[in-house]
């Protein structure tokens, strides 16, 4: 992506300045080895910033580094997840155990909409343990020509019971999105890392994404230092993002590798409702879906937090929705869209100033006590909002 002068786009170069050192502070602090961030406005990339080293032996981290980008990728699983609707191969409102008839005996009632908005009843504590105490057998039955890292996410999880019916609250739940992958999987017949280069990766010209690392990308791929796999929210993870397990994964709940300059390219797609360039990747229903609320009037528990109203759409928070303020974004507009992942991943959209937002680092300490988890992606974000100038006008979005 070529840069552009921010001026010319409505962003001011000193508060961008801002965010830069703010993520330098980071760094010098100790709390990530490594961060690439970027900012684009209407279509156009403005700023990037890159400190710490790919490796903990070098080389340097550049914007053009791939990370594994953890729950970013759940977005992504649902953009495909519409792709397949729009194509007739998947019904939003049919039960998921049409395609995964693992599910049909005690979970019938879980419909594709529900997997999409976390309002399934499965509890993600009860599946961490279920693989923790099953890991073992779980490796044991791998079958012949089946991604480990994948079989371990999902079949532990059959015989799991839901906490709650079936749209009763919104609750966060990795099992969600592994089991989309897996229609996924099933309704094209391949991967998930196929579906998502046929009607992802290869429209959009995200050259530098995958699902499942290839050698054209494995140079370009980070690593996290020893003893942080996941970073300070999954510290006893026994697989780290390093491992080949990893690489290979072809799971719909954190399976994507991507680089930053890709994912705000994923992004800009929202605000361009559905449209790459002259190409339709999604339809504008399925954009309205993914980017509105779902459940409006649902109750959310995400850990020890709960608030009386959701704003999810399908793979998105509608983050500027003002409950949802807590969770980042604090200057957001109320269409901002975002999704945050593990270990110190964050991107976002906002279609009323069109800015595209994306930051990836590594955290190696624990949150700083008083703050949320996603403090560092939170005052990134809203430094990156303060720096918007008035009297530009938004981009005229495509019509075709």
């Amino acid at each position: 992506m070529e840069l552009h002068d921010p001026a010319e786009l409505g962003i001011s170069s000193a508060r961008l300045a801002d965010a830069a050192a703010l993520l330098d502070r980071q760094f010098a602090a100790g709390l990530t080895p490594t961060a690439v961030a970027l900012v684009a406005r209407h279509g156009k990339l403005v700023w990037t910033h890159a400190v710490g080293d790919a490796r903990p032996d070098g080389p340097p981290v550049t914007i053009d580094s791939v990370f594994p980008i953890a729950s970013l990728g759940k977005p992504m699983t649902a953009a495909v997840v519409m792709a397949l609707v729009e194509r007739g191969m998947i019904g939003l409102c049919e039960s998921a155990s049409l395609t995964l008839p693992e599910l049909a005996d005690d979970h019938a009632d879980v419909l594709v909409h529900h997997l999409l908005t976390h309002t399934s009843g499965w509890h993600d504590d009860d599946h961490v343990a279920a693989r923790e105490a099953k890991l073992a057998e779980a490796i044991a039955t791998i079958p012949d020509g089946t991604d480990p890292l994948t079989h371990i996410m999902l079949w532990p999880g059959w015989g799991v019971s839901r906490r709650r019916g079936v749209g009763e609250i919104n609750q966060y739940c990795n099992f969600n999105y592994s089991l989309l992958g897996e229609i996924g999987r099933r309704v094209t017949g391949g991967t998930l890392d196929a579906a998502m280069r046929r009607y992802l990766f290869e429209p959009l010209g995200m050259n530098s994404s995958a699902v499942i690392v290839g050698d054209d990308l494995r140079p370009r791929l980070i690593e996290r230092p020893p003893g942080i796999p996941l970073g300070p929210d999954y510290p006893d993870s026994p697989i780290s993002t390093n491992d080949p397990l990893w690489e290979a994964s072809d799971d719909g709940a954190s399976g994507v590798h991507a680089s930053a300059p890709d994912y705000a390219r994923f992004l800009q797609l929202f605000i361009d409702e559905g449209m790459a360039g002259d190409t339709r990747v999604l339809s504008r229903d399925s954009v309205r879906v993914m980017t509105t609320n779902q459940i409006p009037g649902l109750a959310v528990e995400l850990g020890e937090l709960s608030m009386s109203e959701a704003s999810w759409g399908f793979g998105f928070g509608v983050t500027g929705f003002e409950a949802w303020k807590k969770f980042g974004g604090g200057l957001s507009s109320p269409r901002t869209i975002r999704h945050g992942g593990a270990g110190g991943m964050d991107g976002w959209a906002d279609p009323d100033t069109g800015v595209v937002g994306v930051c990836f680092e590594v955290l190696t300490e624990a949150t700083p006590d008083g703050l949320p988890v996603s403090w560092a992606a939170h005052r990134f974000q809203d430094v990156v909002n303060a720096s918007i100038t008035p009297g530009v006008t938004p981009g005229v979005r495509p019509q075709a």
